[in-house]
C-alpha cells in the first residue's frame, strides 16, 4: 500500500531526526541508550477513522470513474458496429472520415479516463500527506511523554518489540483529532501551485 510506505518513510525519518540529535560533543550525551518505541503505521491508518473515511471516498469515486468510463467505452463500441454495418452503404470517403472521426474520439475518451485517474491519485495522495502531517506532532507527543528518543515502523522490526508499541495510543490521538479528510481529484498544475503556496 502506497500511503504505508509513505508513512514508514516519515517515521524513520522521524527516528533518525530523534536518533541524529542524540548525537552530542560531550561523553555523557555519547554514552546515553537510546530509548526505543515501535509503531504500526499501516494498522493506525487503516483501523483510523480518517483512514477509514480516506479509502471508503477513494474506492467510490474510483467505482464511478469506472462506470463512467465502462459508459463511454460501450457507446464507443456501438458507434463502432454500427459503422461497420453501414459500411457496404457509405462510400469510401464518408467511410474514412466516419473512422477517423471514431478513432479521434477513442482517443480523447483515452486521454481524458488517464487525465481523471492520474487526479483521483494524486487527491489521494493529497489526502493522505494531511494525515500524516496530523500524525507527526502525535509521534513527537507520544514518544516525549513515554520518555522516548527513537520511534520505528513495525514494517522495520524483525522480531520482539510488542510491549514498545505505542500503535493504540497514536490511533486514539489521531482519531480525536482528525475524524476526516476530503478526497478530491487535483490536477498535477493545481498540485504544484499548492506546494508552491505552502512553501
Amino acid at each position: 500500500m502506497k500511503s504505508k510506505l509513505v508513512v514508514s518513510r516519515l517515521v524513520a525519518a522521524f527516528a533518525l531526526t530523534m536518533g541524529l540529535g542524540m548525537i552530542q560533543p560531550s561523553v555523557s550525551a555519547a554514552a546515553t541508550p537510546a530509548v526505543i518505541f515501535i509503531v504500526d503505521t499501516e494498522a493506525v491508518f487503516s483501523q483510523s477513522k480518517v483512514g477509514q473515511s480516506v479509502r471508503s471516498q477513494f474506492e467510490d469515486q474510483a467505482k464511478k470513474l469506472q462506470a463512467e468510463g465502462k459508459k463511454t467505452d460501450d457507446a464507443l463500441q456501438a458507434d463502432a458496429k454500427k459503422l461497420s454495418d453501414e459500411r457496404a452503404l457509405l462510400s469510401q470517403e464518408d467511410l474514412q472520415k466516419k473512422f477517423q472521426a471514431l478513432q479521434k474520439r477513442e482517443a480523447e475518451f483515452q486521454q481524458s479516463m488517464q487525465r481523471k485517474g492520474q487526479a483521483l491519485q494524486l487527491g489521494l495522495q493529497r489526502a493522505n500527506a494531511k494525515v500524516e502531517a496530523a500524525l507527526r506532532p502525535i509521534f513527537a507527543e507520544v514518544l516525549r511523554e513515554k520518555g522516548g528518543t527513537v520511534l520505528f515502523d513495525q514494517s522495520v522490526v524483525l522480531a520482539g518489540g510488542a510491549d514498545l508499541d505505542i500503535s493504540a495510543e497514536v490511533l486514539k490521538r489521531l482519531n480525536e483529532r482528525l475524524a476526516t479528510v476530503e478526497v478530491k481529484p487535483v490536477t498535477p498544475e493545481e498540485l504544484a501551485a499548492e506546494q508552491k503556496k505552502a512553501q
